[in-house]
């Protein structure tokens, strides 16, 4: 690449960069603005105490909505009859149903969330907790034991922070110990899903965070830092983070091993299956450097993803911001290999040096004798 090129490259580069950063459009009206009158009628009622006081029947109340919360979730696209579709005004709410034992909604596990989500219920039959279910175990989670239905957000289980799996297996550090070395820092960088649905598709996401949103321009400046629209390399990947940095919103970094599809963490198996080998992650040729993204969250919780080359796990160019992210054995960097070995040559080679200096200077003292 000649000079003109490159300064051309170098341009095109910052004015890309430059008109991503303009000011946007005015926000948007709150999501509570934008809840249709279906939902409104419902939520006069369920979305006050107080109302829902005032409606009880037979000693039951009916159930309270955060409206705020509701309003923010993935489910308020679809509207309260988008589930509840059998529900009809004003006849509602009617004679009530009896409460039925867990075991007795076995049969029906699913259905409504089926018209919607049929491949992630299909993978949740297959799986164990809808074996345990189906078998009239009481302790074994639906969907609405994982998802609360009002409030859901997007990729829950897989989530650090928000891992629903701890709402019922409350010590996994302490399981696994007595098998996995350091098993709290492995639980920190790990999916649990990532071991315990073995055949499935792991990746590497680097989820890029800060004090506030960084949602909102994040694909068109990863697009920008992108010049070859091949993936974020290691310089380009640098690139993007000092431009959040200057926009004034420095980004911290935090790497995962995670499942590249939410419906095949739906088909969790027994766990005597689940991952074992320490060689799935702690190898340069493992499954889950084969495929990296770079995300954030938007304001609803959904992970926004853009693809990054694997080198970026392995680049001295990023080892600063990636040094939360390190996996003995997988993530190596070649470059220190290189510094180290000529550390070793260097350490070894100055005391020889020295002994031959030495021997050679005595020879030429005895021959002046």
């Amino acid at each position: 690449m000649n000079a003109a090129t490159s300064f051309l490259s170098r341009t095109t580069r910052t004015l890309a960069l430059a008109l991503v950063l303009l000011p946007g459009p005015a926000l948007a009206a709150s999501p509570e603005d934008a809840l249709s009158d279906g939902d409104r009628a419902c939520l006069d009622c369920h979305g006050s105490a107080e109302k829902a006081a005032s409606k009880a029947r037979d000693g039951r109340l009916a159930p309270v909505i955060n409206v705020s919360v509701y309003a923010r979730s993935l489910h308020a696209d679809a509207g309260c009859d988008g589930c509840h579709d059998t529900i009809e005004l004003p006849a509602h709410p009617g004679k009530l149903p009896a409460v039925k034992p867990v075991a007795a909604k076995a049969p029906a596990v699913g259905e409504t969330c089926r018209s919607c989500h049929g491949k992630v219920v299909k993978a949740y039959e297959r799986s164990f907790h809808a074996q345990r279910l189906l078998a009239g175990r009481k302790k074994a989670p639906d969907c609405n034991d994982c998802h609360t239905p009002h409030a859901v957000m997007s990729a829950s289980v897989q989530e650090g922070p928000d891992n629903i799996c701890l709402d019922c297996h409350d010590d996994p550090a302490e399981t696994h110990e007595v098998w996995l070395p350091n098993a709290a820092r492995h639980l920190q960088a790990v999916a649990c899903v990532a071991c315990h649905s073995p055949g499935s598709l792991p990746r590497v996401d680097l989820r890029l965070t800060a004090g506030s949103d960084l949602s909102a321009n994040f694909e068109e400046l990863a697009k920008a830092a992108d010049a070859n629209h091949d993936g974020l390399d290691a310089h380009e990947f640098r690139t993007l983070l000092q431009t959040f940095e200057r926009q004034g919103t420095p980004a911290a970094v935090r790497g995962r091993i995670e499942l590249r599809s939410g419906v095949a963490a739906h088909a969790m198996p027994d766990k005597t299956t689940a991952l074992r080998d320490c060689f799935g992650c702690h190898d340069p040729d493992a499954p889950p450097y084969k495929s990296v993204t770079v995300s954030t969250l938007d304001a609803q919780g959904t992970p926004v993803r853009y693809d990054a080359q694997r080198e970026i796990l392995t680049s001295a160019v990023t080892v600063e911001a990636l040094k939360g992210f390190y996996v003995l054995g997988g993530t190596r960097l070649a470059q220190l290999d290189y510094l180290l070995a000529a550390g070793l040559i260097l350490g070894i080679s100055v005391p020889g040096l020295h002994f031959l200096a030495r021997r050679v200077l005595r020879r030429l003292a005895g021959k002046k004798e």
